[in-house]
């Protein structure tokens, strides 16, 4: 289970902006740590809407690569029905109005542009570099990096923080199955076009692939840690996306063959890999696989002892000197932590840290950091774990779902219907 907690939250209380009258009273919410400000019409909307855009701030930053804290606020404004956006507001990066009358794809993906856009344009000039011209960004009409990026990082919160609808689920069956009959996307137009927000079913695709090719690419920035940074700082000094895609990966790609092989190839080995959203025992349950190593001793029931990785020095030094078991290993680290609920992953990645002492032949050090990532990952599971028996307990309580939601999962199931005849209406808000 993910924590969706805030997820739900913020859904909930988007959909109740559709039946409250314009308040002439804000409340505001101001989170610090990421410089970020939300003005709504009720101070639960307003926290709500602030734990939410914080989260998504801190999920951006780690899957891209950015670090430290963003130099700009950016401003998350509820707007009512007499408020009219003003020319600034259309081009500014700093600032998102949500309306009553947008849905949760519009709304989720406009706060992820901004937040993708604020920190690309705070990027540090390297040598040779033009000053950026913010004034001339629109965020309706996003440069293509950016749009992918945003696409696919709004698919992957919408599914995992607010339980998804229409055509996006947790799984990546729809585009399996069009990968099985061989029917792919233009990496062309994936990266260097794009689909705008407001063509609702062909954008929920877009996301879906968008999802895909992202996390295709975080296997493999491994040595690239600026990866989707260096794609965003060539976008910002308007050079063409596609040949900074060549460039940065390139060299992954199969002899003889170009970018759409390339791209081809790696979604296709990923959606079948992916089946997101592993709960916390197993989780717990596959670490425990993967850092220990089975050893026999004795005889009877317990003659089969699993034994930690970092106290049996001889297959620490057989994954030393053997490359493909190594990367073996720690692919499925890599594998866990994406399937992992998100307070379990960190931890995860401590795993991961500490395997690279373990392949520069830092021995002693790799010992330490693998403990800690233990002690990390065991305190990380423990709130996790809390968290869930919370929210079961929350449930077991309720004595009637239909009586407390009647109205949000009437809204829920007619959108349900309408996206499954891909009627390109049908949002989430009634008229």
């Amino acid at each position: 289970m993910h924590n969706s907690l805030s997820g739900k939250a913020f859904a909930i209380s988007l959909l109740l902006l559709a039946v409250q009258l314009p308040a002439a009273t804000f409340y505001t919410e101001v989170i610090q740590s990421g410089r970020i400000r939300v003005k709504a019409t009720t101070e639960a909307r307003s926290r709500a809407v602030g734990v939410f855009v914080s989260r998504c701030s801190e999920r951006i930053d780690k899957l891209l690569g950015f670090s430290g804290q963003p130099q700009k606020t950016l401003s998350i404004v509820e707007a009512t029905s007499e408020d009219e956006e003003d020319e600034e507001e259309k081009t500014s990066y700093t600032r998102v109005r949500f309306r009553p009358d947008m849905n949760n794809v519009e709304v989720v993906h406009s706060i992820v542009v901004a937040l993708i856009m604020r920190r690309e344009q705070e990027l540090p000039k390297v040598a040779g570099e033009e000053e950026p011209q913010p004034s001339s960004w629109n965020r309706k009409r996003e440069t293509p990096t950016t749009n992918w990026l945003a696409a696919g990082i709004t698919h992957r919160i919408l599914v995992e923080e607010m339980g998804g609808v229409g055509l996006m689920s947790k799984d990546y069956e729809i585009a399996r199955n069009q990968y099985s009959l061989r029917e792919f996307p233009s990496i062309d137009m994936l990266v260097g076009g794009g689909i705008d927000v407001e063509f609702r079913p062909l954008f929920e695709l877009f996301m879906l692939h968008s999802d895909l090719l992202l996390l295709s690419l975080e296997t493999l920035r491994r040595g690239q840690s600026d990866l989707f940074v260096t794609m965003l700082r060539g976008e910002r000094a308007g050079r063409d996306p596609l040949a900074v895609f060549d460039e940065l990966l390139g060299k992954f790609y199969p002899d003889g063959k170009g970018r759409q092989e390339f791209y081809e190839h790696r979604v296709s080995v990923i959606s079948l890999q992916r089946h997101r959203g592993g709960g916390a025992e197993m989780i717990a349950e596959r670490v425990s696989e993967l850092e220990t190593v089975p050893l026999v001793g004795g005889s009877g029931p317990d003659a089969l002892k699993r034994v930690r990785l970092e106290e049996i020095p001889k297959i620490l030094e057989d994954y030393k000197a053997d490359t493909r078991a190594f990367l073996r290993l720690e692919q499925r680290f890599k594998d866990l932590q994406m399937d992992a609920p998100y307070m379990l992953q960190d931890s995860l990645g401590l795993y991961i840290d500490a395997l690279q002492l373990l392949r520069e032949g830092k021995m002693r050090r790799f010992e330490k950091e693998f403990k800690k990532a233990r002690e990390a990952f065991l305190k990380a599971l423990t709130k996790q774990r809390t968290l869930d028996a919370m929210l079961e307990e929350n449930e077991r309580k309720m004595t009637s779902v239909n009586a407390r939601l009647d109205d949000f999962m009437e809204i829920i199931q007619r959108y349900h219907r309408i996206a499954d005849s891909l009627y390109t209406q049908g949002d989430v808000f009634p008229k």
